[in-house]
Order: C-alpha cells, then structure tokens, then sequence
C-alpha cells in the first residue's frame, strides 16, 4: 500500500513525515486560515466558492497570496494530490511564513492540502436525524470580521463538538453575545417555518459557510424561499423543520431539540435538489 501525501506548497511528501517549524505561525497564533473541500467522483462542484471566500479571508488578514494562486492553481494541486482519489475530504490550510512574534516577519503566504478518502458519490441523507442541544461552554461574536472567517482558531467549534460528545449528542448549537443562535458546532443552521427557509445572517457571528452560500444564491431561482433573519432559541420551540449545512457533508435533519421533534419533508427534497444539481449535472 502506497503511503498518504501531504502537499505542502506543491511538494508531495509523506504525511507522517516532519514538515512545518516549531515556528509555524498557524501553530503559534492560530494566523491562517482552512477549507474543508468534497469531491465527488473526480468534480469538486463548490471549489469556486471555496477560493473565493479563501482568498477574501487572505485579505482580511493581510496575508498575501502568491500571484499564481487563481483556480487553475488550485485545481493542480489538489489534483496532484488526490488524483487517484475519486471521492474525498479535501482541506487547504493557508498560513503566513514563519517569523515574528505577534507582528510577522513578512505577510508571504505557504499552504498545506490534505486528503481522506470517502466512499459515497453523493451528500448521504441521515435518515435517523441528529439530537442536537445549545452549548453552554462556548459563545461566537456577532459583528466581528472574523467570526465569519474559517480561521485556524476554531475554539469555539471545538468546544462545542466535546459538549455534543460529552452530552452524546450529533451537534451542538452556538449561541452569540446577545443570546441568539449563530451556528452549530460544525455547520450553518436553518430552521423552516410556515414555508419560509430561515438562516442566520452573517452579522449574527456565523462563518460564511459555502454551502450556505450556494443554498442563498441558487434556491430561490427554483421556487424556494429562503431569508436571512435573527434566530432565537425559542423560534427552535416554533419550527416545524431544523437543518444543518457544510460542504463536506451537505443538509443534515435535524430530528430533536430537547422534547421537541422535527419533521423532515423540506429537508429531504432540498437536499435532493442539492444532489441533483450539485452533483448530477
């Protein structure tokens, strides 16, 4: 059996093998930024999207991309990494060069894929639907730039996975500063209400999650509606449907909150549409 690579800025090497400093700014600082990426039988259909909001998050933090880093790029990297690889989980870390205390050397940027290969063609249905709870040990910042960055510091996401863990729940739901939902532990939330899609805005702390994004920009043109609106806790008690969203695993149902059990009609065609133009185009 061949041994897994890493790409670390275009160079393949074993991915047990020593590569980055002990003065590795991401590891330092958390000063760096991620992407969690699926491929589905050799197409990354969201990959544009997942550059763009790559790239604005380079912006943002003033770090500076090489000036050959447009899609073709990418897409060569990736595939040199993940060509015998139809169906995978694909993450490009983002992170400035060594050097530096809290201010860096330079702001010249270096990049790290990583690949797991995956076994389904298409974003699965959870037929059982996950049990999720609010989480009462972590807390995201409504109207900070970075809130909605996927940066190399995701405390919040991580203690939010150990509560779900530890209260043997599928995901745990995050609250912002002013007591209203933001996200989950791992995706963007949605809840469905006399017909109407509903999702946080940005400004309410969530990450500018891709598949969010797709859903925001391409539903609506084919009949549904979806809104951007504050989401309380006690608007969870009012849905008749919740469901949760990534790129790497596309619409998850959402079956109980507490005592309160959720349908999933919505849910399942939504994400069937998603299949259907997503992946079968």
């Amino acid at each position: 059996m061949s041994k897994q690579n890493i790409n670390l800025n275009g160079r393949l090497i074993d991915a047990n093998q020593a590569c980055l400093s002990a003065n590795n700014r991401a590891f330092h600082y958390g000063d760096g930024l991620f992407e969690s990426i699926r491929k589905f039988d050799h197409k990354i259909p969201l990959l544009q999207l997942h550059l763009q909001r790559l790239h604005v998050g380079m912006a943002a933090l003033e770090i500076k991309p090489s000036v050959d880093w447009n899609l073709a790029f990418w897409k060569q990297q990736i595939e040199a990494l993940t060509e015998k690889m139809p169906n995978c989980r694909i993450r490009i870390t983002v992170f400035r060069a060594d050097g530096g205390l809290y201010t860096p050397l330079t702001n010249d940027a270096h990049f790290l894929i990583e690949a797991e290969r995956l076994d389904d063609q298409e974003y699965t249905w959870n037929k059982d639907g996950l049990s999720v709870a609010i989480c009462n040990i972590a807390q995201v910042h409504a109207g900070s730039l970075l809130a909605n960055l996927k940066t190399c510091n995701s405390l919040p996401y991580v203690l939010g996975a150990i509560f779900a863990r530890k209260h043997q729940l599928g995901d745990s739901l995050i609250l912002n500063q002013h007591e209203r939902l933001a996200e989950s532990a791992t995706s963007n939330l949605f809840i469905v209400r006399d017909g109407v899609v509903i999702t946080p805005p940005l400004v309410e702390g969530c990450i500018d999650g891709v598949f969010r994004k797709y859903l925001l920009r391409e539903a609506p043109q084919v009949g549904w509606n979806i809104q951007e609106r504050p989401i309380r806790p006690a608007d969870l008690r009012q849905a008749e449907e919740v469901f949760l969203t990534n790129a790497v695993r596309g619409i998850r149902w959402v079956k109980l909150f507490g005592d309160r059990n959720y349908s999933k009609k919505q849910t399942k065609n939504l994400q069937e549409w998603a299949n259907s133009v997503l992946l079968k185009s």
